[in-house]
Formats: C-alpha cells, sequence, structure tokens
C-alpha cells in the first residue's frame, strides 16, 4: 500500500469511535433546495413520471435539457464536492486488484453514415486485471426498433472493444425486443466479452481474490406491463427504479449481495445504471442512495447513464472517529467492519454518436485499486474522447484519449483543451492518473 493510501485509512481507524450525529439529519439527507434551476432540469426521463414522445411539453424541456445540460447543482452539492475532491486518494499499486471501468458505449451509426467500424486508440489506459464498460445499444440486425430513442449497433462495433466484459442491462436493453437482446448476448460472447446484467450476477477471481460484479438498471424503455402480457421476456434484467422521486427500496440490491458474500465473495462491485442526464452533479437523491448502496454491502459503485462525468467520492465505512458531515461520506452498518467505499456517480460515454456537445463526446476510463481487507485503497481517471474521421475511405468513430487525439485541427485542439481542463477542475487532479 502506498504512504498516501496507507495514511488516508490510518486518519479513518486511529481514533476512538463516535455515533454523536445522526446521518439522516445532515448533508446529503438534508439539502436546501436549488430555486434558481431552470424548468428544463426537471425533465428527468428515470422519475418515469411522463413519456418521451406523448408528453409534448417535456419531450421539448427534455430537447433542450440534452443540448444545452444542466451544469450547477444546490449549493451544499458544490460545497460538498469542493471540500471533498481533495481528499480522494490515488491508486494504490501494492494492492491485489486493480479494476477498469468505462462508461456508455452509444451507437456509432445514423446520420446517413456508416460509421459501424468504429475505432479504439487506448493502448495503455486498460492496465487492470479486469476491464468492464456499458453497452447501452443492442447489436442485432435485422430487428425493428421502432421507437423515437430506441437504437441498434452493427455487431461490428463490438470488434474492437478492449474489455473483459460488457453490462448489458441498461434503459435500451428492449429497444429491438427479447430477441434482440439474445442477438446481442450471442454477439458479445462470440468476441470473448463476458455479458454481464442478463439473469445472473458474477463472481470471477482477481489475483486469487473472489471478486462479486452485480449490475443494475432504472429501468426500461418499454412498456413492462404490455412485455408481461405478450409473456415475450423470460429474463431477469435487475431493474431497481432508482430514478424515482423518494426512498428507494434496495432491499432486493442488499439480498444480492448477502448471496454473493455467502457464495464466498471478497469484495463486492455494483455496476448502476442511473443518474439524471445531463446533469454534471449527482443529484442529492443520488449521493443519498450512493450511501444506500454501501450500506447494502458494496465496497465499489460504479454509475453510468448521465451521458456525462459527475465526480466520484470515497466513504469511510463503520470507521472509529468518523462523522457524517458536508465534505465526508459516512456510512455506518449493521456488520459493523471497518473498510473504504467508493461511488462514481457517472463515468459519461466511452464512445459516442451524441456529438452535440465536448462533454457529451468524452468521458472516463476509472481505475480502482481494492485488497479484500480494506475495500477501495485508490482511484484513478484519465479521459478519453469519440472523434469522427471523415478523412478517410472508410468514415469512422474513433475513440482517443483527449489528451493525446492525433489531430493536427488547431480548433479542435483548442477545444479539446478546453474540455481537459473542464474535466480537472471538475473532477480533480489529485487522483488523476499520469500518462
Amino acid at each position: 500500500m502506498t504512504p498516501l493510501a496507507a495514511s488516508f485509512l490510518l486518519a479513518c481507524t486511529s481514533i476512538e469511535p463516535s455515533a454523536s450525529v445522526d446521518p439522516f439529519s445532515v448533508f446529503p439527507y438534508v439539502v436546501a433546495p436549488d430555486l434558481d434551476r431552470p424548468a428544463h432540469v426537471d425533465a428527468r426521463v428515470e422519475t418515469e413520471t411522463w413519456t418521451p414522445g406523448v408528453d409534448v411539453e417535456m419531450t421539448g424541456l427534455y430537447v433542450r435539457k440534452a443540448l444545452e445540460h444542466y451544469p450547477g447543482a444546490p449549493d451544499a452539492v458544490l460545497e460538498h464536492f469542493e471540500a471533498h475532491i481533495p481528499t480522494l486518494p490515488p491508486l494504490d499499486l501494492a494492492s491485489p486488484v486493480h479494476l477498469d471501468f468505462a462508461g456508455d458505449l452509444l451507437p456509432v451509426g445514423g446520420g446517413g453514415t456508416d460509421r459501424s467500424a468504429l475505432a479504439i486508440r487506448t493502448a495503455g489506459l486498460f492496465a487492470g486485471d479486469l476491464s468492464i464498460a456499458n453497452l447501452e445499444s443492442p447489436t442485432a440486425p435485422g430487428f425493428d426498433t421502432p421507437g423515437l430513442y430506441d437504437l441498434n449497433t452493427d455487431p461490428s462495433a463490438l470488434d474492437s472493444l478492449p474489455f473483459d466484459m460488457l453490462q448489458l442491462n441498461n434503459n435500451h436493453t428492449l429497444d429491438a425486443g427479447p430477441g434482440g437482446l439474445a442477438a446481442t448476448v450471442r454477439e458479445v460472447k462470440a468476441r470473448g466479452m463476458t455479458p454481464l446484467g442478463i439473469d445472473h450476477h458474477r463472481i470471477v477471481d482477481v489475483n486469487g481474490v473472489a471478486v462479486a460484479v452485480l449490475t443494475y438498471t432504472w429501468g426500461l424503455n418499454v412498456d413492462p406491463d404490455q412485455v408481461a402480457r405478450e409473456d415475450a421476456l423470460a429474463v431477469d434484467l435487475f431493474v431497481v427504479p432508482f430514478g424515482h422521486e423518494g426512498t428507494i427500496d434496495t432491499t432486493r440490491i442488499g439480498d444480492d449481495v448477502a448471496r454473493v458474500r455467502g457464495l464466498g465473495a471478497e469484495l463486492v462491485v455494483l455496476l448502476v445504471h442511473w443518474g439524471y442526464e445531463y446533469e454534471y452533479y449527482p443529484d442529492p437523491h443520488f449521493l443519498v442512495l450512493g450511501r444506500q448502496l454501501v450500506q447494502e454491502g458494496a465496497d465499489l459503485v460504479v454509475g453510468h447513464g448521465p451521458h456525462v462525468a459527475q465526480p466520484a467520492e470515497i466513504c469511510a465505512v463503520d470507521q472509529p472517529g468518523t462523522e457524517p458531515a458536508l465534505g465526508v461520506c459516512v456510512v455506518r452498518t449493521q456488520e459493523g467492519r471497518p473498510r473504504t467505499a467508493a461511488v462514481l456517480y457517472s463515468l459519461g460515454n466511452f464512445a459516442s454518436s451524441m456529438m452535440t456537445s465536448m462533454p457529451t463526446r468524452s468521458g472516463l476510463v476509472a481505475s480502482v485499486s481494492l485488497d479484500p481487507t480494506h475495500g477501495v485503497t485508490g482511484l484513478g481517471w484519465q479521459p478519453v474522447v469519440t472523434l469522427e474521421k471523415e478523412q478517410t475511405s472508410a468514415p469512422h468513430d474513433e475513440v482517443v484519449p483527449l489528451d493525446d487525439p492525433g489531430t493536427d485541427d488547431a480548433e479542435l485542439l483548442e477545444a479539446l483543451r478546453v474540455e481537459s481542463e473542464r474535466l480537472d477542475a471538475h473532477l480533480g487532479t489529485g487522483w488523476r492518473t499520469p500518462r
């Protein structure tokens, strides 16, 4: 363990226990409302209180939000991350487990141009023992996608992916129907990658440590009652309505965590498709949920879905002397086992045809070091960006390191420089992995 990681853990465990502060009386459970928030921010499809394309007013606000985004947050959230980000520990190279994560893989076709030949130039960014991303589109040619927001990508987009596992359960899972999902599973397996989120969770051996990987999604772009009536879906996609307003019942996740622990899992990673789209900070609702999932037994929560990068938190779990407050994350459990957990709220897009703004074209490769005794020992991140390659015989999209784009386009280089600086300020440089 590095001196920085060791000192972080020591600071959390070297003083006597205290329980003077009720966690539910402080941030993030108590946050003043953001009264200056624009109306289009309320177009949160994940609440499932309105239907895109049917509710005309909300759909209009949603389109505006997709174009303008929401870089703000309640004052308490801004103050929390300003104080918290400097405490994030960098990667611990001595830890036995190193995992790499990327965000959403979105379709690369559309606009009348076949861009299915996705190229990946990310050598050196995936140096961990296991790499995982979220495939947010079926890869099932020949299957209909009749809905306004339904996606489907040519399976050749999977050919160059540098991942060991792909999460398949998200809101677009059934865009091409159950048959399209089955075809996607086949295409993923045919390329040597393990599909996640369909009926089963996984426990994998990483350098002799049993690591459980569990995946969940806030919902599906289908009418679940209709699917049930047609008896068309015979698989479990692990739906938990994370975006619904109010308290979310995470008992199912807690039961799943207990089950994999009983099967020998020493570390538990939750991959969650959640969050509110195009918002640069997690809403307090998700800050509460993140703590709730850690309380259910997660060592690491990795989020995606908002299509933009959001900050991360490190949480002191059952550690003596720690108190919940603005700027810190403290979780208490009935288990009472001291450890450190982390919540990466959103990694943004890894490969994206969403060319509406630089924040949706960029995303993070996040690295996490862990050990079975202490939990999370360190974090790291590097930015990537999707570029359109038109000056070739076969136009395609290419994912490249944001700071090494391989272009001499002065205007583009300036835009990438601005985005790199924005991400540094937004996420913090203390845990950014140097190239």
